[in-house]
């Protein structure tokens, strides 16, 4: 607005005066008055922030260090000299993201990258960015064996991340790994005293699975192999495991009754689809060509042969370690299992046991050890054919909870003032039946967001034969959903709540479900640290409190807290329901505690982890808050620290 209002006027002087000769056009003194506002303008915008360039082992300041900052692809300052640790960068834009990347003119530390943000103040400020922790390097070397070769895995990169903050170019900065032929050996520059993870895709075909297997289970994370904190581990080695790749199987199977005659004109499924076979008359065979890679279930439902009826089987061919298959029967005569050398051609028997419709019960062949990851959808293998009402499928979540007001439903035998909070919850379903009838799969109407264990139960099914209901064994599975570890997890996402029925002083729930006031006080208790359920993408998070301000009094007060260790969150799930003080409670729910007097937003998991702090509210007039500092690493490896203060709640 300043250059707008600035050229009007302008135009406005040279339109009354008039006296601009025609051949006399030089603008040239407008054009330096616009400029100069123009300049004016942009030295408003500009500001300085300070900082201290430190040493993490023990955060004294550097001898010296070069900064360099850019905005986006914009070098803004070059190699500016820092001696003593201190340093003030001026001219920089307001507002704006910005990269400091610090770096040692005589390599004694290894350079680091920072990427903050400027504030919005007035030129004149000046902003305190605080501490830049820098390190000293460490070369770390890894020996990655292939057990089955006696010999080095030579087609990884290991990478690592030691910036603080996030930021779009982050991969800019990683350290990668070398890689030494003669000794087999990687090896991958560190700062020695910042905790840094170092990982290395095994999806070494890009094929979406890994191609090898580390033989410690803590060691991969996602498709990748993960050292944590490798920076404390000057040399490790790992053993790992090939993955195979699908191999071709040929399965030549002897279907007969139960006098051993061929059993004629059978169709065999993988799920819901059909399999390709041929028949072989020469050897009463039938002929399946298909490929293993751990293993395949291929099922036969219920059919009519000459007359006479079968019930469903199934058979499951499984690699195992030792380099053998197994085979396994469901559903026939013999049911059990076999275990041959591993071979491209297989030949086995299946013998299907026949059905009096008045006296065989419907059992269980298959059922699924695991829910669909699409649709968490369950399915069962039934052997005969079977009909369901939905009514007898239950999909339930005993953790969850579930709350009934006193003033919710006048006929629903809860008392105004009095809220009852009930334990599990139970989900609709739809289902399907598939292959005569003989495959049943439930499916959840609407997807389960919330990571949590869930139970599967078929109450009963009617065999279609006889008409009658029966409770089957083992049709029934509980699950784990597991959480999104895709999120992005922030420090500005904790919160701090001493649970006290008010927030800000003021009551949360103003009345109780009879309409009667509630009067809390600002009565101080514990400080609750509250995580979200993005905590989940996080493979580390520590907090190290530094200092308390008590109703505006400020103290020294140093606590660590491991919140995530190696992706194990160290903080109670709880679920969070607003209630007056004065509300009565009848509390049933057992799986997950219930809390009734947080300012958090109501839900059915949330993470809780007590700081120990007595305190008050923070309000207008007293400030009550706990800084700490921070260190956090994702589950993709990006490394974030910083320091933060959280006013209670």
């Amino acid at each position: 607005m300043k250059y707008s209002n600035l050229a009007t006027s302008l135009l406005a002087i040279v339109l009354l005066n008039g006296c601009l000769e025609v051949e006399d056009n030089d603008n040239s003194d407008i054009q330096a008055l616009i400029d100069n506002q123009t300049q004016i303008i942009t030295e408003d915008n500009k500001m300085t922030i300070k900082g201290v360039v430190v040493d993490a082992l023990d955060l004294k300041p550097v001898d010296n260090a070069l900064i360099t900052v850019k905005v986006g692809s914009t070098e803004l300052i070059s190699n500016f000299e820092v001696t003593n640790g201190d340093f003030e960068l001026t001219g920089l834009p307001q507002s704006s993201d910005i990269d400091i990347i610090i770096s040692s003119p005589d390599n004694q530390f290894l350079a680091r990258t920072f990427f903050t943000q400027t504030f919005y103040g007035s030129k004149d400020s000046v902003d305190d960015f605080g501490n830049f922790a820098v390190s000293e390097s460490v070369d770390v070397e890894i020996s990655v064996i292939d057990n089955e070769k006696s010999s080095a895995l030579t087609t990884l990169e290991f990478v690592a991340f030691s910036h603080s903050g996030t930021n779009s170019s982050a991969y800019k900065y990683q350290h990668v790994s070398t890689f030494n032929a003669d000794t087999g050996i990687y090896t991958i520059t560190l700062p020695k005293f910042i905790d840094t993870s170092i990982r290395a895709n095994l999806d070494i075909d890009k094929d979406g699975e890994v191609d090898y297997l580390p033989e410690l289970n803590n060691l991969l994370r996602g498709r990748d192999l993960y050292i944590g904190s490798a920076n404390t581990k000057e040399f490790s080695t790992v053993y790992i495991n090939e993955v195979h790749a699908a191999s071709d199987l040929e399965i030549r199977l002897s279907l007969v009754d139960e006098t051993a005659q061929p059993l004629l004109g059978a169709t065999f499924y993988r799920e819901d689809s059909v399999v390709d076979s041929t028949y072989d008359e020469s050897t009463n065979q039938y002929v399946i060509r298909t490929q293993i890679k751990d293993s395949l279930s291929l099922q036969l439902p219920a059919f009519i042969n000459n007359g006479n009826k079968y019930q469903s089987s199934a058979f499951t061919v499984s690699k195992l370690d030792d380099g053998n298959l197994r085979i396994v029967k469901n559903g026939v005569y013999n049911n059990c299992c076999v275990v041959i050398p591993m071979t491209e051609v297989i030949n086995f028997a299946l013998a299907p046991q026949a059905i009096i419709e008045s006296e065989t019960a419907v059992e269980v062949v298959l059922a699924a050890a695991d829910v669909n990851l699409v649709d968490s959808s369950f399915s069962v293998f039934y052997s005969q054919g079977i009909a369901i009402d939905v009514e007898n499928i239950l999909l339930t979540n005993d953790h969850a909870f579930t709350v009934l007001k006193g003033d919710a439903d006048e006929n629903d035998q809860i008392s105004a003032g009095t809220t009852l909070i009930t334990g599990g919850i139970s989900f609709p379903v739809t289902f399907a039946l598939s292959l005569n009838d003989t495959r049943l799969t439930v499916t959840p109407l609407t997807p389960l967001t919330i990571a949590d264990s869930y139970h599967y139960n078929i109450k009963s099914v009617m065999n279609k034969a006889t008409l009658e209901k029966a409770d089957i064994y083992n049709d029934e599975l509980t699950f784990q959903i597991n959480a999104n570890s895709d999120g992005i997890f922030s420090a500005a996402d904790i919160k701090l709540d001493n649970e006290n029925y008010t927030t800000n002083g003021v009551a949360i729930i103003a009345n109780n479900s009879a309409g009667d006031v509630a009067n809390p006080n600002n009565w101080s208790n514990y400080a609750q640290l509250y995580f979200p359920l993005n905590i989940n993408a996080l493979q580390k998070l520590t907090l190290r409190q530094t200092s308390v301000i008590r109703n505006g009094i400020s103290s020294v007060d140093f606590q660590e807290y491991s919140v995530v260790v190696d992706g194990i969150i160290n903080a109670a799930d709880v679920g969070i329901v607003h209630l007056a003080e004065n509300e009565s409670v009848i509390n049933q729910a057992f799986y997950r505690p219930v809390i009734m007097k947080s300012a958090q937003i109501e839900t059915q998991k949330v993470y809780r982890f007590n700081t120990w702090v007595y305190i008050s509210d923070n309000t207008s007039t007293e400030t009550n808050s706990i800084s700490f500092d921070y260190s956090l690493e994702t589950k993709t490896g990006e490394v974030s620290t910083g320091t933060i203060t959280i006013p209670v709640q």
